[in-house]
């Protein structure tokens, strides 16, 4: 950050380097508002009104660079109470009629799946199935794959089962490859609507072989099961999924509390997926990008109202300061990596407390310790230890780099 935006010298501070970020929760700081000015402070804080938003901030019309945006790997849906991240938060952006809502957080289990060994493997339930992350697997799609609860639905159905005359296997006769599917596995058919529903949603990974014909339950629904699911049809609406994941979920009592949204992590829209558009009229001054090395945009503006004011967007790794609502420069960042809560950005308003030209860090996250000498331009906004500082250690700007601090 430059040293002339919001600075006034004092003397320098001795005495004990203070770490950046503490090693204490940051669960604190998500309650917004002004923290409270320490009477230690020995350089004249000017008052700086500082927004770290957790979120996209959404502008419109020329591409950004590709340094510059890159979208969310985790997002908490707000409906479900829960969070999606990775190759997890992929597949169900892909398919997320056939997953349905998530109902766990993700979390390691010992699992056998598609021939291999009984490992500890990353695991999520949604409504409608599990999916299982298996990263030993050389088809790169197939690293994530669907747990056998049909097979589990169709086990504990067995009883309601038998009073069917269900065939035991399936023949396409002269049906078209296009209506109808026989799988030498199970000595089962998908046909019509189910073939259709099985087609479009990567069945063979996904849903897995048939288990049974389709046929007519007690409820009304054309039924059939599945590997890894159950589908269901009834006149007027679409093939769907039987919320399997759901009913194994609550019989084997597994943790499906909806839980509040973490820090840093933004609540899911799917624009958080579309590349920001700057229009070249908001490109200040002068139609030319703004001096920097960083965001090309005007920015969301001041989100405070105050004189001098900095705002960073977590999502977009980026920082724009204004002053007299006009923007004085901006620039790309690097925000905490959020591996931990210790390291992770906290957001809200919070005003510039304190600020030394350099100063030396240290502390301990992860039972690691570090120390990091002469850390220039130096200004904390909270009492935890969270500052925005310079760095000379890394030019990574626009990717999570810190313990949490802001690099601009």
């Amino acid at each position: 950050m430059s040293p002339q935006f919001g600075w006034e010298e004092g003397p320098a501070l001795q005495g004990a380097p203070v770490p950046c970020p503490s090693g204490m929760s940051r669960r604190t700081v998500l309650q917004k508002g002004v923290p409270v000015r320490p009477a230690s402070i020995r350089v004249r804080a000017v008052a700086v009104a500082l927004a770290i938003a957790g979120l996209l901030l959404g502008v419109v019309a020329a591409p950004l660079s590709a340094q510059q945006w890159s979208p969310p790997r985790t997002v908490w849906v707000e409906d479900a109470g829960h969070t999606i991240d990775g190759y997890f938060l992929d597949l169900w952006r892909e398919h997320p009629e056939l997953l349905g809502q998530p109902i766990t957080e993700e979390w390691e289990s010992p699992i056998a799946i598609g021939g291999f060994e009984r490992a500890d493997r990353y695991v999520q339930y949604f409504e409608h199935l599990a999916i299982v992350y298996v990263p030993e697997e050389s088809r790169i799609e197939w690293q994530v794959q669907t747990l056998p609860l049909g097979q589990e639905a169709y086990e504990r159905d067995a009883t309601e089962l038998s009073k069917y005359s269900l065939p035991k296997s399936g023949s396409c006769g002269t049906l078209s490859s296009s209506t109808c599917k026989a799988f030498d596995d199970t000595k089962h058919t998908v046909r019509n609507g189910f073939l259709e529903y099985w087609n479009e949603h990567d069945g063979a990974r996904l849903i897995g072989s048939p288990l049974t014909e389709e046929f007519l339950s007690s409820d009304g629904y054309t039924t059939q099961y599945f590997q890894k699911m159950v589908l269901r049809w009834k006149a007027g609406l679409a093939v769907s999924p039987r919320p399997v994941g759901s009913e194994s979920a609550a019989i084997q009592k597994l943790p499906t509390e909806k839980i509040a949204q973490p820090n840093a992590i933004p609540v899911y829209a799917e624009s958080l997926f579309v590349e920001p558009r700057i229009d070249p009229s908001d490109v200040i001054p002068g139609g030319e990008p703004v001096q920097g090395v960083g965001a090309m945009d005007a920015g969301p503006g001041p989100q405070q109202g105050a004189i001098k004011e900095i705002v960073i967007s977590v999502g977009r790794q980026s920082l724009w300061a204004y002053e007299n609502s006009k923007l004085v420069t901006a620039t790309l960042v690097s925000t905490g990596t959020a591996e931990v809560i210790e390291t992770t950005t906290p957001v809200g308003h919070y005003t510039v407390l304190t600020k030394y030209p350099k100063q030396t860090m240290q502390g301990v996250i992860n039972n690691e310790a570090y120390k990091v000498e002469d850390v220039p331009w130096v200004m904390y906004f909270d009492n935890l230890g969270n500052a925005l500082h310079g760095t000379y250690w890394h030019e990574n700007f626009g990717i999570p780099m810190s313990h949490g601090c802001v690099n601009p």
